[in-house]
Protein backbone atom coordinates (compact mmCIF):
# COMPACT_ATOMS: atom_id res chain seq x y z
CA UNK A 1 0.00 0.00 0.00
CA UNK A 2 3.13 2.43 0.19
CA UNK A 3 4.31 1.93 -3.38
CA UNK A 4 3.47 4.80 -5.74
CA UNK A 5 0.15 4.20 -7.67
CA UNK A 6 1.20 4.50 -10.97
CA UNK A 7 4.57 2.50 -12.06
CA UNK A 8 5.91 3.09 -15.93
CA UNK A 9 8.77 1.81 -17.71
CA UNK A 10 9.63 4.23 -20.79
CA UNK A 11 10.85 2.71 -23.94
CA UNK A 12 13.80 4.57 -25.43
CA UNK A 13 15.41 6.17 -21.94
CA UNK A 14 14.48 2.42 -20.23
CA UNK A 15 13.77 4.57 -17.28
CA UNK A 16 10.97 3.61 -14.61
CA UNK A 17 8.55 6.68 -13.54
CA UNK A 18 6.86 6.38 -10.78
CA UNK A 19 3.81 8.49 -9.94
CA UNK A 20 0.52 9.31 -8.30
CA UNK A 21 -1.82 9.12 -11.33
CA UNK A 22 -1.80 8.25 -15.07
CA UNK A 23 -0.02 9.83 -17.01
CA UNK A 24 2.81 10.37 -14.57
CA UNK A 25 3.68 13.97 -15.76
CA UNK A 26 2.41 16.86 -16.93
CA UNK A 27 1.60 16.50 -20.56
CA UNK A 28 0.16 18.49 -23.85
CA UNK A 29 -1.54 17.07 -26.57
CA UNK A 30 0.09 18.08 -29.64
CA UNK A 31 -0.67 17.00 -33.43
CA UNK A 32 1.77 15.78 -35.86
CA UNK A 33 -0.03 15.86 -39.14
CA UNK A 34 0.08 13.43 -42.22
CA UNK A 35 1.55 14.80 -45.18
CA UNK A 36 2.75 14.18 -48.80
CA UNK A 37 5.49 11.78 -49.34
CA UNK A 38 5.13 9.78 -46.78
CA UNK A 39 6.18 12.66 -43.81
CA UNK A 40 4.68 13.48 -40.38
CA UNK A 41 5.16 16.55 -39.24
CA UNK A 42 4.06 19.48 -36.90
CA UNK A 43 2.89 21.56 -39.23
CA UNK A 44 -0.19 21.11 -41.21
CA UNK A 45 -0.92 20.62 -45.10
CA UNK A 46 -1.58 23.94 -46.35
CA UNK A 47 -2.64 22.89 -50.39
CA UNK A 48 -6.38 21.09 -51.05
CA UNK A 49 -6.68 17.71 -52.18
CA UNK A 50 -6.36 18.90 -56.27
CA UNK A 51 -2.69 19.24 -55.33
CA UNK A 52 -1.93 17.17 -51.95
CA UNK A 53 -3.90 14.22 -53.56
CA UNK A 54 -4.71 11.40 -51.25
CA UNK A 55 -2.82 8.28 -50.36
CA UNK A 56 -4.35 5.11 -50.83
CA UNK A 57 -4.06 1.00 -50.95
CA UNK A 58 -6.14 -1.62 -52.49
CA UNK A 59 -6.15 -4.60 -50.07
CA UNK A 60 -7.38 -8.28 -51.71
CA UNK A 61 -8.82 -10.53 -49.52
CA UNK A 62 -6.27 -12.98 -47.67
CA UNK A 63 -8.38 -15.38 -49.22
CA UNK A 64 -6.70 -14.87 -52.48
CA UNK A 65 -3.46 -13.30 -51.36
CA UNK A 66 -1.02 -12.90 -48.68
CA UNK A 67 0.61 -10.02 -48.86
CA UNK A 68 -1.06 -6.86 -46.51
CA UNK A 69 -1.03 -3.55 -48.06
CA UNK A 70 0.42 -0.98 -45.46
CA UNK A 71 0.64 2.62 -45.81
CA UNK A 72 3.37 4.69 -43.37
CA UNK A 73 4.59 8.03 -42.79
CA UNK A 74 7.60 8.94 -40.89
CA UNK A 75 8.67 12.13 -38.42
CA UNK A 76 12.72 13.83 -39.81
CA UNK A 77 15.03 12.50 -37.14
CA UNK A 78 14.75 13.46 -33.51
CA UNK A 79 17.49 15.65 -32.07
CA UNK A 80 16.88 15.60 -28.67
CA UNK A 81 15.09 13.33 -26.02
CA UNK A 82 11.25 13.46 -26.96
CA UNK A 83 8.95 11.87 -24.16
CA UNK A 84 5.53 11.03 -24.59
CA UNK A 85 3.45 9.33 -21.90
CA UNK A 86 -0.93 8.64 -21.86
CA UNK A 87 -3.02 8.47 -24.21
CA UNK A 88 -3.12 9.27 -28.21
CA UNK A 89 -5.37 9.71 -30.97
CA UNK A 90 -5.54 9.26 -34.92
CA UNK A 91 -7.85 11.47 -36.83
CA UNK A 92 -7.86 10.10 -40.29
CA UNK A 93 -9.88 11.22 -43.22
CA UNK A 94 -10.66 8.55 -45.66
CA UNK A 95 -12.88 7.14 -48.18
CA UNK A 96 -13.82 3.70 -49.04
CA UNK A 97 -15.14 1.87 -51.85
CA UNK A 98 -17.63 -0.74 -49.75
CA UNK A 99 -20.00 -0.37 -46.28
CA UNK A 100 -17.00 -1.10 -43.77
CA UNK A 101 -13.38 -1.96 -43.74
CA UNK A 102 -10.79 -1.97 -40.64
CA UNK A 103 -8.68 0.75 -39.82
CA UNK A 104 -5.32 -0.67 -38.16
CA UNK A 105 -2.30 1.46 -36.86
CA UNK A 106 0.57 1.16 -35.55
CA UNK A 107 2.98 3.37 -33.89
CA UNK A 108 6.67 2.71 -34.24
CA UNK A 109 10.44 4.41 -32.62
CA UNK A 110 12.71 3.71 -35.84
CA UNK A 111 16.22 3.79 -35.00
CA UNK A 112 19.02 5.13 -37.48
CA UNK A 113 20.17 1.78 -38.21
CA UNK A 114 16.35 0.54 -39.22
CA UNK A 115 15.68 -1.37 -35.92
CA UNK A 116 12.42 -0.38 -34.64
CA UNK A 117 10.50 -1.33 -31.69
CA UNK A 118 6.66 -0.74 -31.79
CA UNK A 119 5.60 1.78 -29.12
CA UNK A 120 1.58 1.50 -29.65
CA UNK A 121 -1.44 0.74 -31.85
CA UNK A 122 -5.34 1.63 -32.44
CA UNK A 123 -7.95 -0.06 -33.92
CA UNK A 124 -11.19 0.75 -35.32
CA UNK A 125 -13.73 -1.01 -37.85
CA UNK A 126 -15.13 1.88 -40.12
CA UNK A 127 -18.84 0.82 -39.06
CA UNK A 128 -17.92 1.73 -35.05
CA UNK A 129 -17.02 5.17 -35.87
CA UNK A 130 -19.69 7.18 -33.46
CA UNK A 131 -18.03 8.82 -30.34
CA UNK A 132 -19.61 9.48 -27.16
CA UNK A 133 -19.10 12.74 -27.34
CA UNK A 134 -19.14 13.24 -23.76
CA UNK A 135 -16.67 10.93 -22.85
CA UNK A 136 -14.26 11.86 -25.67
CA UNK A 137 -11.35 14.73 -25.01
CA UNK A 138 -8.53 15.78 -26.82
CA UNK A 139 -6.11 12.82 -27.66
CA UNK A 140 -8.61 10.39 -25.91
CA UNK A 141 -11.74 9.12 -27.95
CA UNK A 142 -14.84 6.82 -26.39
CA UNK A 143 -16.41 4.56 -29.71
CA UNK A 144 -19.80 3.31 -27.77
CA UNK A 145 -19.75 0.46 -30.18
CA UNK A 146 -23.67 -0.49 -29.25
CA UNK A 147 -24.75 -0.18 -32.86
CA UNK A 148 -23.25 -0.52 -36.63
CA UNK A 149 -23.07 2.10 -39.03
CA UNK A 150 -22.54 1.20 -42.51
CA UNK A 151 -20.45 3.36 -44.32
CA UNK A 152 -21.50 5.12 -47.57
CA UNK A 153 -18.70 4.06 -50.60
CA UNK A 154 -17.08 7.10 -51.92
CA UNK A 155 -17.95 8.92 -49.06
CA UNK A 156 -15.49 10.88 -46.84
CA UNK A 157 -15.87 10.50 -43.14
CA UNK A 158 -13.40 11.17 -40.09
CA UNK A 159 -12.30 7.92 -37.72
CA UNK A 160 -11.04 8.90 -34.96
CA UNK A 161 -8.76 5.65 -33.48
CA UNK A 162 -8.03 5.93 -30.18
CA UNK A 163 -4.31 4.61 -29.19
CA UNK A 164 -3.55 2.22 -25.94
CA UNK A 165 -1.82 4.18 -23.44
CA UNK A 166 1.85 4.21 -23.55
CA UNK A 167 5.20 5.66 -22.70
CA UNK A 168 8.59 6.45 -24.56
CA UNK A 169 11.41 8.70 -25.41
CA UNK A 170 12.20 8.79 -29.03
CA UNK A 171 15.91 9.65 -28.46
CA UNK A 172 18.22 11.88 -30.89
CA UNK A 173 18.13 10.29 -34.48
CA UNK A 174 15.36 8.22 -34.50
CA UNK A 175 11.91 8.76 -35.97
CA UNK A 176 8.38 8.04 -35.43
CA UNK A 177 6.36 5.65 -37.92
CA UNK A 178 2.99 5.25 -38.49
CA UNK A 179 2.08 2.89 -40.38
CA UNK A 180 -1.81 1.94 -41.35
CA UNK A 181 -3.57 -1.16 -42.93
CA UNK A 182 -6.55 -2.86 -42.66
CA UNK A 183 -5.35 -6.48 -41.98
CA UNK A 184 -2.69 -7.45 -40.06
CA UNK A 185 0.78 -9.70 -41.55
CA UNK A 186 0.91 -13.13 -39.93
CA UNK A 187 4.16 -13.53 -40.28
CA UNK A 188 6.42 -10.02 -39.87
CA UNK A 189 9.31 -9.74 -37.05
CA UNK A 190 6.58 -8.56 -34.61
CA UNK A 191 3.41 -10.61 -35.30
CA UNK A 192 5.34 -14.01 -36.05
CA UNK A 193 5.75 -14.24 -31.99
CA UNK A 194 1.75 -13.99 -31.46
CA UNK A 195 -0.14 -16.69 -31.03
CA UNK A 196 -3.23 -17.49 -33.65
CA UNK A 197 -6.18 -15.70 -31.76
CA UNK A 198 -4.13 -12.81 -30.92
CA UNK A 199 -4.86 -11.15 -34.31
CA UNK A 200 -8.44 -9.19 -35.75
CA UNK A 201 -10.63 -10.80 -38.20
CA UNK A 202 -9.59 -10.02 -41.56
CA UNK A 203 -11.82 -7.94 -43.84
CA UNK A 204 -13.09 -10.61 -45.79
CA UNK A 205 -13.60 -8.36 -48.94
CA UNK A 206 -11.97 -6.23 -51.26
CA UNK A 207 -11.54 -2.53 -50.27
CA UNK A 208 -10.23 0.32 -51.67
CA UNK A 209 -8.97 3.12 -49.31
CA UNK A 210 -8.27 6.75 -49.92
CA UNK A 211 -6.65 8.97 -47.17
CA UNK A 212 -7.07 12.00 -47.47
CA UNK A 213 -4.15 14.87 -45.82
CA UNK A 214 -4.58 17.99 -46.98
CA UNK A 215 -6.00 21.33 -46.31
CA UNK A 216 -9.62 20.65 -45.93
CA UNK A 217 -9.03 17.12 -44.66
CA UNK A 218 -6.36 17.43 -41.79
CA UNK A 219 -5.28 14.31 -40.83
CA UNK A 220 -3.16 13.75 -37.89
CA UNK A 221 -2.02 12.00 -34.70
CA UNK A 222 -2.70 13.69 -31.52
CA UNK A 223 0.21 12.63 -29.13
CA UNK A 224 0.65 13.01 -25.07
CA UNK A 225 4.61 14.96 -25.33
CA UNK A 226 5.78 15.35 -22.35
CA UNK A 227 8.86 17.89 -21.48
CA UNK A 228 12.42 15.87 -20.85
CA UNK A 229 14.66 18.54 -19.30
CA UNK A 230 18.62 18.49 -18.98
CA UNK A 231 18.03 16.79 -15.43
CA UNK A 232 15.87 14.04 -16.49
CA UNK A 233 18.14 13.28 -19.73
CA UNK A 234 21.50 13.00 -17.14
CA UNK A 235 19.60 10.92 -15.05
CA UNK A 236 18.61 8.70 -17.55
CA UNK A 237 22.43 8.67 -18.78
CA UNK A 238 23.24 8.27 -15.50
CA UNK A 239 20.77 4.89 -15.17
CA UNK A 240 21.74 3.03 -18.19
CA UNK A 241 25.86 3.84 -17.88
CA UNK A 242 25.15 2.80 -14.20
CA UNK A 243 23.45 -0.55 -15.79
CA UNK A 244 26.51 -0.94 -18.42
CA UNK A 245 28.86 -0.96 -15.78
CA UNK A 246 26.75 -3.75 -13.80
CA UNK A 247 26.60 -5.68 -16.80
CA UNK A 248 30.59 -5.73 -17.92
CA UNK A 249 31.41 -6.76 -14.30
CA UNK A 250 28.61 -9.51 -13.88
Amino acid sequence: MDEPAVSVFVEGSREVVTAAQWPPKEIEHKPLYLRPRHKLSAEPELMGAEYAAPDGFYQAPLTVTDKVEILNWRTEPFEEPTEMAGTGAAHLFAEIDQDDTNFILCLWDEAPGGGRRLITSGYLKASHRELDEERTTEGNSYHPHNRTVPVEPGRIEEYVLRLYPFAATFQPGHRLVVELSNDEPLVDAHNALLPPDAFHLPVGRPVTHKIYRDAAHPSRLVLPFTTVTATDATRSGSARNRRGDQLSGS
